[in-house]
């Protein structure tokens, strides 16, 4: 039985950090570092920076927290797990070595081509002469990304192309990957680990584009569908066992142990080959609450075992209820960022779960206010797709403000004329 007195750290004040916090605040004591002011309705934000370590291990040591999630990305580029680790505090999360397959793009191409792992056919450049001749006789579309959060862009001629590398250089970016674009389903296969043994956890169809039929700018996710149901047992027995593995196999070898949920991202092409774009540590902001919708496990206990070494003996399959859950990314186009209230949040049906971007603020009226970018996400469940899509956005038609935006296709067929030449 769960022992309601558990205290939980959080560590990130992103959408993940949000959905999270707010799941299991309804059996745990939930901190969050540093939080944000929405998540301070159902949790307490500590003030704490997000790489300040020894900042944080005296909190958790002090309060007496029972197990530390980082979900930010800069906390994973620190020490963190290890100095938790040497001080008796379970933390859920992977070594700093072990994350860079995930905060790396060019790493991970790499470790994806030498475990034979199939991966659009890509090349990395750290100078600009280099990059541009790769770019001239390279089949259309193509994608041009670096190690920065939300990089890539899709091309489908040259001469844009040129003018992208030259700013990415000039910015001094170490590296440049580029890659073949490679049109079908984008998928996001997660897996939870206790560095050895892995279960699949979950399974979402992620829309990164900004415009419908896949057009406009990959961001990072305007919406999201879980399970994907374009991926079979047999897609996902192959991820586990050709992609998940050997991966954690090759991190054992390196001296790093993966813990924590490794995801995979990739696309299922028409002629269902599967093709890898890279690695995700835990959940993105767009899929997390898809995917915790879908959880019919206890999530705390299902950590704890891959911590303390039980997972292996302990755990055989992660359960799934059968729903279809579905997130929907509203956002503001509306750079003027003054008194833009929110309105129609009282009018959401209760069922449904709003989780807010750290950017959203309360007025002095208490009121939600929405700024420019990426405001917050809406997530529902249904037996079927149909009636999760028809709930979505009959609640989403609710909400308005100055320059709401968001995607309506999300889990509808795409239009893939976009790219022509696909």
């Amino acid at each position: 039985m769960f022992d309601m007195d558990k205290k939980i750290l959080i560590i990130g004040n992103s959408v993940k950090a949000y959905a999270l916090a707010k799941y299991l605040s309804k059996i745990c004591t939930v901190y969050v570092a540093p939080g944000t002011d929405t998540i301070k309705e159902f949790a307490e934000c500590i003030d704490i920076r997000e790489n300040a370590v020894p900042e944080l291990l005296e909190f958790a040591m002090e309060t007496g927290i029972d197990m530390t999630i980082p979900v930010s990305a800069l906390t994973l580029s620190t020490d963190i797990v290890k100095k938790f680790a040497d001080n008796n505090l379970q933390i859920f999360a992977p070594l700093k070595e072990a994350h860079k397959i995930v905060n790396d793009k060019t790493l991970a191409k790499k470790i994806l081509y030498k475990l034979r792992i199939p991966t659009p056919k890509f090349g990395i450049f750290e100078k600009q002469a280099m990059a541009l001749d790769y770019i001239k006789n390279l089949d259309k579309p193509f994608v041009i990304k670096t190690n920065e959060p939300s990089s890539a862009v899709v091309l489908s001629s040259n001469t844009p192309a040129k003018n992208i590398v030259e700013c990415m250089f000039a910015k001094q970016q170490q590296r440049v990957l580029i890659e073949d674009y490679v049109c079908g389903t984008p998928f996001s296969f997660y897996a939870i680990t206790d560095g050895y043994k892995a279960l699949p956890f979950g399974t979402s169809l992620l829309y990164k584009h900004s415009l419908e039929g896949d057009g406009g700018q990959l961001t990072s996710g305007m919406g999201a569908c879980s399970p994907n149901n374009k991926l079979t047992i047999e897609n996902e027995k192959y991820l586990l066992e050709k992609v998940i593995y050997p991966t954690l196999e090759f991190l054992e070898r390196e001296g790093n142990p993966y813990i924590g949920i490794l995801g995979v991202n990739g696309i299922l092409t028409d002629n269902n080959v599967i093709q890898i774009l890279g690695y995700q540590s835990f959940m993105q902001d767009s899929d997390c609450q898809a995917i915790l919708d879908c959880l019919d496990t206890e999530l705390y206990n299902l950590m704890s075992s891959c911590i303390i070494g039980s997972f292996s003996d302990e755990i055989d399959i992660v359960e799934q209820k059968d729903i279809n859950a579905i997130s929907l990314v509203i956002q503001c186009k509306n750079k003027d960022n003054s008194e833009n209230t929110i309105y129609g949040l009282d009018e959401i049906d209760d069922e449904l779960t709003v989780n807010y971007f750290p950017s959203v603020k309360k007025n002095k009226y208490c009121e939600y206010e929405a700024t420019n970018g990426a405001v917050l996400v809406l997530t529902t469940n249904a037996k079927t797709v149909n009636s999760a899509v028809n709930k979505i956005y009959s609640e989403a038609s609710r909400l308005n403000f100055k320059g709401i935006s968001y995607r309506k296709d999300i889990c509808k067929p795409i239009d893939k004329s976009f790219f022509a030449d696909c």
